[in-house]
Parts: C-alpha cells; structure tokens; sequence
C-alpha cells in the first residue's frame, strides 16, 4: 500500500469517527444492504494492508449491518495487485487460471519483439487500468462476475466490500461522504470495466529487485542449455535462445526461481539487481 493511498483510507475513517449517529435518511441501496439510518456509529477504521477488498469498515450497533468501503483513489492504476496461482485459483478457480496462463503466453510471446520491451524471463500480473499495450481487455479474459470479485471480494464477512468510493478528495462532512459511496452493482461494474484490464507485468532483472519474488503466468523455455557459462544481457540475445512457455500446473513459479534454473540447468546467466 503506498503512503497516499493509506493516508487516503485513514482520513475516511477519521471523519466518520467525528459523528455519533448515521443521518436520518440514507441512499435506497444502503437500507437494502441491511445498513439502518439513524444508527449508533460504534468505530470506523482502516483495515490496513491486510490484501481484503474492505478497505475501511464502519461498526454500526444493534442489528445494522455494516458499511464496508472499498476506497481508491482516482489515480490509482490497480484493483488487485500482484495476484499470485494460489490466490488467484481460491477467487477464481483452475479454469480462470488455465485461461490466464494461455492469454499471458500469447502476449509475451508477442511483447518479446516489441521495441520498447526490456529483457524478462517471465510476466507476473495485476488487474486495473492501463494504456499501452502491456494490457488486455478483462472481459477478453474472464467474466463479469469476476469482475465483481476484484473490486468487491468473494465470499461472505467483513473483509467483503458492499461499496465503493473512487475519488481524490474526502468529503467535508459524513453526509456529503455517503453520498459519494456507490453500491457495487452491475452498473458500477461496467462503468469501471470500461478501463478494466489484465496488467502485464514483465520484469526485468537488472532493475528490479523485489517484484522477482512474484509469481508468474509464463516462463522463458529454452531450445536447449548452451555449453558453456554465457551472460546474456539484452532481449534480443535471449530470444534466439528459446521461447516463452504454458505453466503445466500453479506452482507458484517466480522470476527468480527462472533464472536460477536458467544458471544452473541452461548455462544461460543474466544479471540480476542486487
């Protein structure tokens, strides 16, 4: 989480805890999400950089349900950062995956000539907005329902947002800032999918160092070891040397461990960021 974003969530919750009571009347969605107007504010308060989709929780007493805010800013470029095999198979299940694993093949594959592409072993994923060609359509991927789990979480409990706000900005006051939440609905969903995409994250060693550790959805292939130590420094050497290829199974695969494997098995070394 970078520092803006959770200054961002924590402003949210700190203007809610300077009111006692939910006003009188509410937006229609919220009474029908079970949350009671006029209700007791018991504490909001940020759920911190815990990987959920409720980023800020209000507890409202009696039988109310909660609000639970999903809260981004409109600059922000993710909705869900750096999603690895396991976690991505619990949201979304093998199939997805499969999918996601042949569409990052194709694409690397492709990316791999591009002239402003910088050496990679392999390509690691994000899902939000993006321009550029390092994107690919959501929906060209997976469906509408899993859109829905990106921006809103899956399952049941607090961890699960019911709204949403994007914005800049805090309101000034509790009520200017429920009106600014949205429900997380169809058409939420589909006015954010208009900009919804499938981030490509290819990482180049040389300059960067802890992305390495994240999982990826492709990996480089070699047509076979080379017979002595080689370093290989730029993309184009490296792309006579073989091909980027399927993951057979999640097995949550990283850069690093690819390029230990193209060291110790290929004689294929490329230096890495300390």
């Amino acid at each position: 989480m970078s520092k803006k974003t959770d200054e961002f969530e924590q402003a949210i919750a700190n203007l809610i805890n300077q009111y006692d009571y939910l006003p009188e009347i509410l937006p229609s969605w919220m009474e029908k999400e079970g949350i009671i107007a006029g209700s007791k504010i018991i504490k909001a308060e940020q759920m911190g950089n815990s990987g959920e989709k409720t980023d800020v929780i209000v507890y409202l007493e009696g039988d109310s349900q909660p609000i639970k805010i999903s809260a981004k800013l409109s600059s922000a470029d993710y909705f869900g950062n750096w999603y690895g095999h396991i976690r991505l198979i619990n949201e979304f299940g093998e199939k997805a995956f499969y999918k996601l694993v042949q569409s990052t093949t194709l694409w690397a594959n492709k990316w791999k000539y591009s002239n402003t592409a910088s050496i990679f072993v392999g390509v690691s994923i994000n899902f939000g907005r993006r321009t550029g060609k390092t994107g690919e359509e959501f929906t060209d991927v997976f469906d509408y329902e899993d859109i829905v789990k990106v921006v809103a979480g899956y399952g049941e409990g607090d961890s699960i947002a019911n709204c949403l706000m994007i914005s800049d900005k805090i309101p000034d006051t509790l009520e200017e800032l429920l009106v600014s939440l949205r429900p997380i609905d169809e058409d939420v969903i589909m006015l954010l999918s208009e900009n919804f995409k499938v981030v490509y994250r290819p990482i180049n060693p040389g300059t960067e160092g802890t992305n390495r550790g994240k999982n990826v959805y492709t990996k480089f292939q070699p047509y076979a070891a080379l017979k002595e130590p080689t370093v290989i420094n730029t993309l184009e050497e490296l792309n006579k040397l073989g091909e980027y290829v399927e993951l057979t199974e999640p097995n949550r695969l990283n850069h690093n461990h690819i390029l230990d494997e193209l060291e110790n098995e290929y004689n294929i070394y490329i230096p890495r960021k300390s």
